[in-house]
């Protein structure tokens, strides 16, 4: 801990009085959604993720070094023509401030690289690497939203337009079907809306050249800008179960970021209301020999959720206090995490979950 008294008492802290300003007063992004680092610094109504940000600023300026670690992201934060490093930024200061709170002793890395690690923390069992990965929607989804959100704009995927005059007022509507994961090729054998985000979640970070073989490792895959901050909140902790049931309770969906990690080559992806297609490739867990992953596990970050999915066949699994640790996490899910509690816990339950899919598909 510092014995200095901190300057940086919360994030406004990080700006000047003109460029709080300049924030406020920007103009939308194309996408028609306001830069991520208003939500946290100016919205009167912050959503939990900007409270997240703002509890987390002056925890971290406690930190030896913390001062120096907030101010470095400045440039990222202040960026109004780049969002995404805009929201990884935040994503790396709550999760700084996440695993403060959950009892982990953080030591941030020193970047060397985009792909250097992000820090190294240990809860008193030894050190583990951690890597905040803030995901972000498919890039033609970014031009679907700006295209709906320009008048007259078209795009190849379609914009539904109306509008409505009542008095002296003026209703334009603009209504498209979003797709963060990207929109199914339909001359794709196999393609779907839940197969592209199982890529998606499968292909995160996929150069693990950085983690050190020697010791665990935990990416923390942060959500809560997947498809911009309102589409992004659809996104629930229900896509961790292997099944989820279909709507209407008609037919099932595959749950993405569990086949994402979990599921194999072969195995029936559900998406209701068709007939299940096949995923063409294991799962980010199942991989072996030299595309065997490095990851102890993945942290999944949601709006109000947090999600820890282990993984059975680490060469280096998460110590015990780690491991618990992390169940201390700011909105940590119990239900929909997989993890050893008890040794055998995190392999005994993705087996029996597999059956259950075969048995689904039978």
């Amino acid at each position: 801990m510092s014995t200095t008294t901190p300057t940086i008492a919360s994030l406004s802290d990080l700006f000047t009085p003109e460029e709080i300003e300049g924030i406020d007063k920007a103009p939308l992004l194309p996408t028609g959604t306001r830069h991520p680092t208003w939500f946290a610094l100016c919205s009167r109504e912050p959503r939990p993720v900007d409270n997240l940000v703002r509890l987390a600023v002056p925890a971290i300026a406690q930190e030896t070094g913390g001062e120096t670690w907030l101010k470095d992201l400045g440039d990222r934060l202040r960026n109004l023509q780049d969002d995404s490093g805009a929201s990884s930024a935040l994503a790396e200061i709550r999760a700084y401030g996440g695993l403060l709170e959950a009892g982990f002793d953080v030591t941030p890395i020193i970047r060397a690289s985009d792909a250097t690690p992000d820090f190294t923390v240990d809860a008193g069992d030894g050190p583990v690497t951690v890597e905040v990965f803030s995901k972000h929607q498919d890039k033609q989804q970014d031009k679907l939203m700006a295209a709906a959100n320009t008048p007259d704009g078209e795009h190849p995927y379609g914009i539904e337009r109306s509008e409505t005059t009542v008095g002296e007022r003026t209703l334009r509507m603009a209504v498209t079907e979003l797709t963060p994961g990207g929109r199914p090729d339909p001359t794709k054998e196999g393609d779907s809306v839940q197969a592209n985000l199982i890529s998606k979640v499968c292909s995160m970070k996929p150069d693990e050249t950085q983690v050190a073989p020697d010791r665990p490792c935990v990416l923390i895959a942060d959500f809560t800008h997947f498809g911009g901050p309102t589409t992004s909140q659809l996104l629930k902790p229900h896509q961790m179960s292997p099944l989820i049931r279909g709507f209407h309770g008609r037919g099932l969906c595959s749950g993405a970021m569990w086949y994402g990690v979990y599921g194999w080559k072969g195995a029936p992806v559900f998406e209701d209301p068709s007939a299940p297609k096949r995923m063409g490739h294991d799962g980010r867990f199942r991989l072996d020999d030299k595309k065997k992953s490095r990851l102890s596990a993945v942290l999944f970050v949601f709006h109000e959720d947090v999600v820890l999915l282990e993984n059975p066949w680490a060469d280096r699994p998460l110590p015990p206090l780690a491991r618990f640790a992390f169940g201390r996490y700011p909105y940590f899910n119990l239900p929909y995490s997989i993890a050893d509690w008890h040794p055998g816990n995190a392999l005994a339950i993705v087996d029996a979950q597999r059956r259950m899919i075969e048995a689904f598909d039978r």
